[in-house]
């Protein structure tokens, strides 16, 4: 059940993402526009990035050391590192307000996905104790 959770956060996480970067950056909402950022440069980041930060968060729980703070500064630091474009950015041109809006960018992605993934396992956790009782 765990890889489905992620593969919906991704698919979820990353809608809002697009979502909330049209409305800030443009003053219209096209969505033909939206589908083709999405599809093409955002999903697959999400669902590739998303991936290994829950298989992190996997690691995290085998050393009994998962906590909120934790699982948050790891899924951040996967935000910053799996922003390649940033990174990029700084080895052509060096530190600018370029690579800064690019590495907020990653971190605001990756908390959205970290807090999607959390709201996804809790609803996943009440479904399964409301159908026990059923049973």
């Amino acid at each position: 059940m765990d890889p489905i959770i992620s593969i919906l956060t991704s698919f979820i996480s990353s809608v809002i993402f697009v979502y909330l970067i049209s409305l800030y950056f443009f003053d219209y909402f096209d969505l033909i526009f939206l589908l083709v950022v999405w599809g093409m440069f955002v999903l697959p980041v999400f669902l590739i990035v998303g991936l290994i930060a829950v298989y992190v968060s996997y690691v995290q729980e085998l050393f009994k050391s998962r906590t909120y703070f934790t699982s948050l500064i790891v899924f951040i630091l996967l935000g910053v590192i799996c922003n390649i474009y940033a990174l990029l950015h700084v080895i052509r041109n060096g530190w600018n307000v370029g690579v800064l809006e690019y590495l907020v960018l990653g971190i605001v992605g990756s908390l959205i996905y970290y807090h999607t993934w959390l709201l996804l396992n809790i609803l996943n956790t009440k479904i399964k104790i409301r159908f026990s009782k059923s049973l």
